[in-house]
């Protein structure tokens, strides 16, 4: 009689797809889950500089529209101003 050898299957923790051998396993898990992670994370990260870009971007908005305001006095006006040009020198800076 001849005795059948039973494979052993090696079952990946993320989505559940057997393989035969330990090293298709690990093949596996670089090319379909840690690199996926990784790409998830790097999206993450631009889709937070968008937004601080953004909110930036509305901060400009507003302080053009305080600049114009009649109430202001000349010094205050300056300072809007100075502000108003380091805001703007960020998003040149963050958009290189």
């Amino acid at each position: 009689m001849e005795a059948k050898q039973e494979v052993k299957r090696y079952k990946c923790k993320y989505c559940g797809e057997e393989f035969d051998k330990p090293v298709r396993l690990a093949q596996h898990i670089r090319v379909k889950h840690k690199r996926a992670k990784k790409r998830e994370k790097e999206k993450i990260k631009r889709e937070t500089a968008s937004e601080r870009i953004n909110r930036v971007i509305e901060a400009v908005g507003i302080l053009k529209g305080l600049q114009v305001s009649p109430n202001l006095s000349e010094g205050e006006k300056k300072i809007l101003d100075d502000v108003l040009k380091r805001f703007e020198d960020f998003i040149a800076s963050m958009q290189k």
